[in-house]
């Protein structure tokens, strides 16, 4: 199976690919009032307006200011704020390990928590 692999701080996550309909730069992000604390706002993706979410505020990583690595990953028309897109990669499902309710991959010397977004 086919995943995304991206980083929030020191951690790298991976979503299954069919999950995620593209991968975007940043966009101009616009707020809006009386959202929750992870929505950072609305944007426009190719003439269609989309939320945006802080996926490290979501997950209850520490919050940091994006740069120029920082990624959306659209799924189901919601724009999810990553610090970086890393890879898109077949990983078996042998390769997977249950761990507390989820899966981790060990992948070398790195552990990849699965996510899903949807």
């Amino acid at each position: 199976m086919k995943f995304v692999v991206y980083r929030l701080a020191d951690t790298q996550y991976a979503t299954p690919v069919e999950q995620i309909e593209s991968i975007e730069r940043l966009l101009p992000i616009r707020p809006v009032p009386g959202s929750e604390n992870f929505e950072l706002g609305v944007a426009n993706l190719r003439g269609t307006v989309i939320s945006v979410q802080d996926l490290r505020k979501k997950l209850g990583v520490e919050a940091a200011e994006p740069d120029q690595e920082a990624r959306l990953l659209i799924a189901q028309g919601i724009g999810y704020l990553v610090d970086a897109a890393l890879d898109v990669i077949d990983v078996d499902d042998s390769q997977w390990e249950r761990v507390a309710g989820g899966r981790v991959w060990n992948r070398g010397d790195t552990l990849v928590l699965e996510y899903s977004l949807v």
